[in-house]
């Protein structure tokens, strides 16, 4: 049985991921090293929470292989892809997790953990405070340190594919 809210069910869960796949996210590598060990995911959850301290947020799947990780090592980086960074997305979504870090140029900022070269825009992350909502972690992170680019488009991701803006503006209006 589903959970129920004050006022009844919750709507269907196979209609929820349908309809969420209707929103356009950004895609970006979420990464952290713990115990000498890397580890990475892609996530479309990431954003914006406070400037004051400066704040954003990440879902984490606790099943995810980088959830206990992050959990124990209080240290993560959130990497900002572009169109350019196809590959990686790619690698960090479905590749072997061994393989992972060999695409793409990796450097560290301020907590060791790994920082995509190249990436759009990276905010070096320490665990803020976390809530377990059922199957995920709501992630916040105190961002140590930025880099920042103008170098590409971002990369988007819509309906299961990654997408550049234009790309997406055509698949709408059709």
């Amino acid at each position: 049985m589903g959970a129920v809210s004050m006022n009844g069910a919750y709507a269907d869960a196979a209609q929820f991921r349908l309809g969420m796949r209707q929103l356009a996210s950004g895609v970006a590598i979420v990464t952290t090293i713990d115990g000498g060990q890397l580890y990475g995911i892609t996530a479309t959850s990431t954003a914006s929470v406070s400037e004051d301290p400066p704040l954003l947020s990440i879902g984490i799947n606790k099943q995810s292989w980088i959830s206990e990780a992050l959990m124990r090592s209080r240290i993560f980086c959130v990497s900002i892809l572009g169109t350019d960074h196809m590959d990686v997305a790619e690698a960090f979504s479905r590749g072997p997790r061994d393989k992972r870090f060999d695409t793409g140029d990796w450097t560290t900022i301020a907590t060791g953990a790994p920082a995509l070269s190249n990436a759009l825009a990276m905010f070096d992350c320490e665990l803020f405070t976390s809530i377990e909502v059922k199957t995920h972690h709501l992630v916040l992170g105190g961002i140590l340190g930025i880099r920042a680019a103008n170098a590409s488009t971002p990369l988007l991701y819509r309906d299961g594919r990654y997408l550049t803006a234009t790309e997406m503006e055509a698949t709408t209006s059709v």
